[in-house]
C-alpha cells in the first residue's frame, strides 16, 4: 500500500517565483485601478497628480494583499489535501473561502463570513470555469 506522500502530488511545486509573478501582475492591475480611481476622486486641475498619489499610496498595498491571499490559499489547499487524502476541486474552493475569511478576521465575524462566502464563490468559479492557456 503506497503512503499518502507518494500517492498524492506534492505541494512543493509553488515557489517564490510564483508568488513574485502574482505580486507583479497584481501590482500592474492594482496600480492601474488606483490611478484611475485617483483621477476620478481628484478635483479638476489636480487629476494627474491625484492619480499618481493614489498609486503611490495604495498600489503596493492592494497588490500585496492579493499575493498574501494567494500564498495563504495555496498553503491551506496543501493542508486540506494532506488531511483529506484526496485531490479535487473542493480543496481549492475550501482553501479560497478559508483564506479570504482569515484575512478579514480583524474586521469582525460579519465581514469575515461575507468574505469567506465570496472567496468560496470565487474558488468555485475558478475551479469549474478555468482560464484557458494559449
Amino acid at each position: 500500500m503506497p503512503t499518502p506522500e507518494t500517492s498524492l502530488e506534492t505541494c512543493s511545486d509553488i515557489s517564490l517565483d510564483d508568488m513574485g509573478a502574482v505580486l507583479a501582475s497584481s501590482a500592474v492591475i492594482g496600480s492601474t485601478f488606483q490611478f484611475f480611481k485617483g483621477i476620478y476622486n481628484s478635483p479638476k486641475g489636480q487629476r494627474l497628480i491625484g492619480g499618481t498619489q493614489a498609486v503611490r499610496r495604495n498600489g503596493l498595498r492592494s497588490s500585496g494583499i492579493y499575493a498574501v491571499w494567494f500564498g495563504l490559499s495555496y498553503a491551506m489547499e496543501c493542508s486540506i489535501v494532506h488531511v483529506r487524502q484526496k485531490e479535487d476541486n473542493w480543496n481549492f474552493i475550501f482553501s479560497s473561502a478559508a483564506a479570504a475569511g482569515f484575512l478579514q478576521m480583524r474586521k469582525g465575524l460579519g465581514p469575515a463570513s461575507r468574505w469567506s462566502l465570496l472567496g468560496g464563490v470565487f474558488g468555485a468559479l475558478v475551479s469549474y470555469f478555468p482560464i484557458p492557456d494559449n
